[in-house]
């Protein structure tokens, strides 16, 4: 079987994942949603960021990355490239292990408790120095704004 690459530039799938970061956000505030359908969403949308970083970070380093969703994966690619990495495995680490009750049960029901460990990763991720530094270089490059602060006082 052949592998696939991601085929998108770095600063695609950073813009990309500014939006799915934006819909944790909105999400995590909104208090209309249903809270076991609104958690799935946030956690959905917290781990494709997480994915599209690792990616955009790897990519904007020359190197080329399959087509996978594994966190754990793409956070080991990226700590050969910046040892530093290894400062956020635990968060890419626990995401990851969550994936499978997500995509694959719907009897999965993510607490409040899970969704502040949720956030607090994708917000350790996203501001994680060479992330943040890739963000701020795209955003200023391509004219487009990051979201700052991901966690927020209301919401859960």
């Amino acid at each position: 079987m052949n592998k696939q690459f991601v085929k998108e530039s770095a600063n695609e799938l950073v813009y990309l994942a500014e939006s799915d970061i934006i819909s944790t956000k909105i999400l995590f505030s909104e208090t209309y949603y249903p809270m076991d359908r609104k958690y799935n969403i946030i956690f959905f949308h917290a781990t494709q960021a997480v994915e599209k970083l690792l990616k955009g970070y790897i990519i904007s380093n020359g190197k080329k990355v399959e087509l996978i969703h594994n966190l754990k994966y793409l956070n080991k690619t990226a700590t050969e490239i910046d040892n530093s990495f290894s400062n956020i495995r635990e968060y890419c680490a626990s995401l990851n292990d969550l994936i499978p009750n997500l995509k694959y049960s719907s009897k999965r029901i993510f607490t409040k408790q899970d969704m502040n460990e949720i956030m607090k990763s994708l917000d350790a991720i996203c501001n994680f120095p060479p992330i943040k530094a890739m963000r701020d270089s795209f955003s200023k490059k391509y004219n487009y704004e990051i979201v700052g602060e991901i966690t927020t006082s209301r919401g859960i």
